[in-house]
């Protein structure tokens, strides 16, 4: 027994680094008076290139270019690329008469968006600009984006992540939770993030790479998840990674759990990879400081806010159940761990739309415990990063 409830007690102590980081994000964030300090822009706005990596995407890549063309930008700094990356179907076309240049790429080697951006960017160079964007084909971009990327000039070396909002958030209980989750993490979390000095972790869509971190070698990542290798990367080489909050995209919903089940798995296996690939990397950089290197580890080590709060239960309930002098420390612990995910969630819901009808969608939330846990048991035991993910990695 005393073994378990000091097993039990780590664990709960684990389950803190979530807390711990925000911690430091908020103590940042006072430290600097609230407002993390804006490099000067001149004049002339940053020249932008945006990649938009497409695999049979005709039916949704009209509506990204149009959106793109449609920024509040001079037409004069930005140039918008389709990369039809071995389509069979009408994406370039599409592409080409929704007003963006389109390039064609047939490799059935090297598969997958990493080896069709790095390919595109050897075809198109980036002599001319300032920085790369890289927006998914599923997605639509506010008529602010690029401006808002903008904001933080220069961008030449440094990495940037945009506001990645949704489209479909109201379609079903489904994306109302995964809606919730992503207001928490890119309207709470990595705004705080940003504003304490910190590295906001990379999320794919909407990635702005400055042209510094680029032209050197060239596209460096092709693992699973190359954000996440990018982020990792970025940080033991302390180039910073900051958070456009007025860069907003949007992007679509999985409206299932079996849509979302192959997609998930990946982004974790990812991760896990990109985390035992570069933990001692990170941790050994004298490059970078130790809260991001904190921080950093954290976010690649944490589980997703739902796992996070079905293990603070599950801890709480088994150190309840031992006969321990030190049972109610250990559950109190565990449940405490979630302070930073129930803030959060409390923040983003007074300032919901809908706030009602995403609250009723919590009733679901067992349902979504369940198979959030499913899906990260049967990645965990895949060997390595999976061979089989791999053979996933064109679907993107």
């Amino acid at each position: 027994m005393p073994i378990l409830i000091v097993v039990l007690g780590l664990l709960a102590l684990t389950l803190w680094l979530p807390n711990l980081v925000d911690l430091v994000a908020v103590l940042g964030t006072l430290a600097r008076g609230g407002h993390r300090s804006k490099p000067v822009a001149g004049g002339t706005p940053p020249r932008l290139l945006f990649l938009v990596p497409a695999h049979n995407e005709e039916l949704l890549i009209a509506h990204c270019v149009r959106s793109l063309v449609a920024m509040d930008y001079p037409v004069e700094a930005r140039r918008i690329v389709v990369i039809a990356d071995n389509s069979t179907d009408g994406t370039a076309r599409f592409a080409r008469d929704a007003g963006a240049e389109c390039i064609e790429r047939f490799d059935h080697t090297l598969r997958g968006k990493p080896h069709a951006l790095a390919w595109a960017l050897r075809e198109i160079g980036l002599s001319q600009m300032n920085a790369c964007v890289i927006v998914d084909a599923d997605t639509v971009v506010a008529p602010g984006f690029a401006r808002g990327l903008a904001a933080l000039a220069p961008l030449d070396d440094i990495a940037v992540q945009a506001n990645v909002g949704t489209m479909n958030e109201w379609d079903n209980w489904l994306t109302r939770l995964e809606g919730l989750l992503a207001r928490c993490r890119y309207e709470v979390t990595y705004r705080l993030r940003d504003r304490a000095g910190l590295h906001c972790p990379l999320t794919g869509n909407g990635m702005c790479i400055g042209r510094g971190l680029l032209e050197p070698q060239g596209w460096q990542a092709f693992s699973l998840t190359e954000n996440w290798e990018l982020y990792a990367r970025y940080t033991a080489e302390g180039i910073p990674i900051r958070f456009a909050y007025r860069a907003e995209l949007f992007m679509q919903l999985v409206r299932s759990m079996k849509q979302g089940q192959i997609q998930r798995t990946r982004w974790l296996a990812g991760r896990t990879w990109v985390l035992r690939s570069w933990w001692s990397r990170i941790l050994y950089s004298r490059k970078t400081s130790a809260t991001d290197k904190f921080a950093t580890l954290a976010e690649l080590a944490a589980l997703s806010p739902v796992l996070q709060l079905t293990a603070a239960i599950l801890v709480a309930l088994l150190a309840l159940a031992l006969p321990s002098p030190w049972r109610f420390w250990v559950a109190g612990a565990a449940v405490a761990s979630t302070a930073s995910l129930v803030i959060a969630t409390v923040v983003v819901l007074v300032r919901h739309p809908y706030p009602k009808a995403t609250l009723l969608a919590f009733l679901h939330l067992p349902i979504y415990a369940v198979w959030r846990a499913s899906v990260a048991a049967s990645t965990l035991v895949m060997p390595s990063s999976g061979e089989w993910l791999k053979t996933e990695r064109h679907s993107r």
